[in-house]
C-alpha cells in the first residue's frame, strides 16, 4: 500500500513537471495535473497542498536528497558538481520553474534549499577563522554566499545570452569562489 502511495505522489509530480515544461506555471491547474496523472482531483491534496509544494518536493527528491548524501560523506566538491549536472539535465524545467515568482516562488524555495546545504556543509567543518578577518557575522557571510550561488545558477539556466555546459558553469563557480575580484585587478 505504501509503495502505491509513493508511486501516486511521483506520478502527480511528474505530471506537473511535464505540464510546466510545455506551458506556464500560472496556467497549470490542479485539475490539469490530476487529469495528466489519471487520478481524480481530490487525490492531489492527499499528497500536496499546492503547486509550490510539488516544486519543492521535486527539488528535494531529484536534486538535494542526493547532494545532501554526498556532503554527509565529505564529498562537497562532487556534490556541487552534481547540483550543476542535475540542473543542466532538466534545464528547461528549471528555466520554467524560475518563472514561478512571488511568495513561495521557485527562487525562494531554491534559495532555502541552498542555504540549508551551505549551513550543513559549514556545520560539518571548521572554518578557517583567519580567512574571515573583518567578518563580524557568519550568518551574513552565509547569506551572501547563498545569494551568489542562487543568482549564478539562475543566470546560467535562464540567460539566453550564454550557453555553458554544467562543466563550464562549474568552472566559473569554482574560479569565482577562489579568486576575489580585488585580487584579480592589475594595478
Amino acid at each position: 500500500m505504501e509503495r502505491k502511495r509513493e508511486l501516486t505522489k511521483i506520478l502527480l509530480a511528474e505530471s506537473f513537471k511535464e505540464l510546466l515544461i510545455k506551458g506556464s506555471f500560472d496556467k497549470i491547474t490542479i485539475k490539469m495535473i490530476t487529469d495528466q496523472a489519471g487520478v481524480i482531483r481530490p487525490t492531489f491534496y492527499n499528497y500536496f497542498q499546492d503547486k509550490y509544494e510539488v516544486m519543492e518536493w521535486l527539488l528535494e527528491t531529484e536534486v538535494f536528497q542526493h547532494i545532501r548524501e554526498m556532503t554527509e560523506d565529505g564529498m562537497e566538491r562532487e556534490a556541487i558538481y552534481l547540483l550543476f549536472r542535475k540542473m543542466e539535465k532538466d534545464r528547461i524545467y528549471y528555466q520554467k520553474a524560475f518563472e514561478a515568482t512571488g511568495q513561495n516562488g521557485f527562487e525562494e524555495i531554491f534559495e532555502k534549499k541552498i542555504r540549508q546545504l551551505i549551513e550543513e556543509m559549514v556545520g560539518r567543518h571548521k572554518i578557517k577563522l583567519e580567512k574571515l578577518q573583518g567578518i563580524k557575522d557568519k550568518k551574513i557571510f552565509l547569506e551572501f554566499h547563498t545569494i551568489t550561488v542562487v543568482t549564478g545558477l539562475k543566470y546560467w539556466l535562464t540567460s539566453r545570452d550564454i550557453h555553458l555546459s554544467a562543466d563550464e558553469a562549474m568552472e566559473y563557480y569554482l574560479f569565482l569562489m577562489s579568486h576575489p575580484i580585488l585580487e584579480l585587478l592589475e594595478k
